[in-house]
């Protein structure tokens, strides 16, 4: 949430896909791996050091050398380990692909939600579902592959840990009694060599058992690193985006004139927003403008116009901050003085009142001196005063992005724009569903309160409301032009 990384991970950076689900699943299996590493760990070591003590006692007891039992162990236990380690699959590389692809399948399901509507309008259904058991059998054929795999591998790890050891074990039970030595004249009895029997076979047992449950953490060890790699490669991009470094892996050749991010945004002194010899550049590396040097002064009303994907959102983007700056110079205003305002606004989670005075929250509001009366005023220029009496008050909670409207919605937006009363407001065809005469009063109003606006549109009328036309010819070059002040020049 800081310095709009998750935008810039989703959008401006191609490193990571379905960085949601890093964020929740992904760390999860960490640190649920990692902890159930730890207790899995900590028990069998400690076991092994108080047996290896026990058991050195109860060979010196019987007189026999403490070295050759131990070592055989030690041998045993390595070439099992090395064996295993050598033949063991690759688990760490298996669980990240695994996770990607679990990754990819909860994406799916999660547009399907957001695109219900759309997907039930067009009759969609079998694309959908095409889509979701193709990546749902990717998703299963791969867990089977990793199940198979661990299947002979668990094979091979308990034949050498059961039988192999268990010899092991009889041989380490039996050189004490074959190599005892009588230098002190005490020659051990059947009782004694009994006793020493039943205490070094228990002892191996749990010895065994400990030694077994380290060897078996060498799989969630491998896991544990298969996790780490994603996560350690997730904070390493989420740091290096946050700092403003990008990398994409397709880049257009268009690009190719700008490979580092050497444009400055510097705040203007007078308040006006500048661009000088400014590029516009597409996360996708299309550049849609070259260069643009244009000057806002504020109380100089801008509209832009051009054709579809000819740079007008992109230009928005790149003066709120959103877009990196590949060259030129932009003098711009503090973060606060500007609001945008998109063609689908947003409706937050909340009360009535706080989707008016979205982002602030309610103390924010309160803080600032702001009543209800005042929201009401702001609903009153977009006309939607009856709104609230209609919803059952302030205080009441929907789902506004189902309940309202799409002009309705459109014009909440506009009723931040005049709770806010910013220095400059860009408006991206958010009017494209409000009636003219409703869009008109809006306008006049806005010039009215001292609202700079720089407006993204198809509609001559609104060309009336502003001083100067920017307009792109979708080739990348572009002209600014006066509004004629005449209604027949005009039309």
């Amino acid at each position: 949430m800081k310095n709009q990384t998750y935008y810039r991970v989703s959008n401006l950076d191609t490193r990571i896909e379905n960085a949601d689900h890093l964020l929740t699943d992904d760390i999860t299996a960490f640190t649920a791996s990692l902890a159930h590493l730890y207790s899995h760990l900590t028990k069998p070591l400690f076991d092994c050091a108080l047996i290896a003590l026990a058991l050195a006692r109860s060979s010196r007891q019987m007189g026999a050398a403490v070295i050759p039992g131990p070592l055989l162990a030690v041998i045993v236990i390595t070439l099992t380990g090395q064996v295993l380690r050598t033949l063991s699959p690759k688990f760490g590389a298996l669980v990240s692909v695994e996770a990607e692809r679990s990754a990819y399948l909860r994406s799916v399901h999660s547009r399907l939600i957001t695109n219900a509507e759309e997907v039930a309008f067009y009759g969609g259904h079998q694309v959908e579902l095409k889509h979701l058991k193709s990546a749902y059998r990717s998703l299963v054929d791969h867990k089977n592959k990793i199940l198979c795999q661990r299947l002979w591998y668990v094979v091979l790890e308990q034949f050498l840990m059961k039988y192999v050891w268990s010899g092991t074990g009889m041989v380490m039970v039996s050189l004490p009694i074959l190599m005892t030595n009588n230098k002190n004249g005490q020659e051990k009895g059947v009782s004694d060599r009994t006793q020493y029997f039943t205490t070094a076979r228990n002892l191996l047992l749990s010895g065994a058992d400990a030694v077994e449950r380290l060897m078996s953490s060498y799989k969630e060890i491998v896991e544990l690193a298969g996790y780490t790699s994603r996560v350690g490669a997730m904070l390493k991009v989420f740091e290096e985006v946050s700092d403003g470094v990008y990398v994409r892996s397709t880049v257009s050749n268009s690009l190719q004139k700008f490979t580092h991010i050497s444009g400055k945004v510097i705040e203007s002194t007078d308040g006006s927003i500048r661009l000088i010899d400014t590029p516009i550049v597409t996360p996708t590396g299309d550049v849609v403008v070259s260069s643009l040097s244009l000057h806002i002064k504020p109380g100089h009303h801008l509209l832009i116009t051009g054709p579809n994907g000819c740079g007008k959102s992109s230009l928005f983007r790149v003066v709120c901050g959103l877009w990196p700056l590949y060259a030129g110079t932009l003098y711009r205003p503090s973060q606060a003085t500007l609001f945008y305002i998109p063609q689908r606004p947003y409706m937050s989670i909340g009360s009535l009142r706080e989707q008016i005075i979205y982002p602030d929250t309610v103390e924010q509001m309160k803080e600032k001196g702001v009543t209800d009366e005042d929201l009401e005023q702001c609903l009153a220029h977009v006309s939607l005063a009856p709104l609230v009496a209609r919803e059952g008050g302030w205080s009441a909670v929907a789902d506004w992005k189902d309940i309202l409207s799409g002009g309705e919605k459109q014009r909440i937006a506009i009723a931040r724009l005049f709770y806010h009363k910013p220095a400059f407001a860009l408006l991206d065809e958010c009017t494209s569903a409000v009636s003219m005469d409703v869009e008109s009063q809006m306008y006049e109003d806005a010039k009215a309160v001292g609202i700079t606006l720089l407006t993204i549109t198809h509609r001559p009328s609104l060309w009336k409301f502003h001083d100067q036309i920017l307009q792109f010819d979708g080739q990348g070059g572009w002209e600014i032009k006066d509004v004629p002040k005449n209604d027949e020049k005009r039309q």
